[in-house]
């Protein structure tokens, strides 16, 4: 593995570690509720964070499919999602994005980490704009994430999350 991936690599693993200790001894029914109109379910934000891990996959050039995409695809706001995965298949989901992850991040070659990403639909607001930056915002983009989650663990009345699990 490239040196520069070493870190990153690190941070996939745990933000997947974090991902799932976010919903542990959470419901279904309590990952759907939202805490007033203008803040997401944590439900929501997991099926955005599990897409994004796809977008991810996508911008390292795997092909992996995405088990959500039909609920995710024309959806650009909370209230335009009709139904969700259950928490069981949405773990499920995201283990598996992330084991092709794991995969690739250990093959990918050292020049096309200097080169610029295969995918980009957007502008990254980001400097860097090679395809070892666009990873790193990416993986920057799950971890601000993971506080919101922490925090509406906390509003359930939950512990905010742990390293472990």
């Amino acid at each position: 593995m490239d040196s520069r991936m070493v870190p990153m690599h690190a941070m996939l693993r745990l933000h997947t570690r974090l991902f799932l200790n976010c919903f542990d001894e959470i419901s279904d029914e309590m990952a759907r509720q939202r805490p007033n109109e203008d803040t997401s379910s944590m439900a929501y934000i997991g099926l955005h964070m599990h897409d994004a891990r796809h977008y991810l996959a996508r911008f390292i050039g795997l092909s992996e499919s995405n088990p959500f995409e039909r609920i995710t695809a024309t959806a650009q706001t909370i209230d335009e999602i009709e139904i969700y995965p259950s928490l069981a298949e949405l773990r499920t989901a995201w283990l598996e994005v992330t084991a092709a992850l794991d995969g690739r991040f250990e093959t990918l070659e050292a020049d096309s980490l200097s080169d610029p990403p295969l995918e980009v639909d957007f502008a990254f607001p980001f400097e860097d704009t090679t395809l070892l930056g666009g990873i790193g915002f990416l993986l920057h983009h799950e971890a601000y994430h993971y506080g919101q989650l922490a925090l509406l663990r906390r509003i359930h009345r939950m512990p905010a999350m742990s390293l472990t699990i």
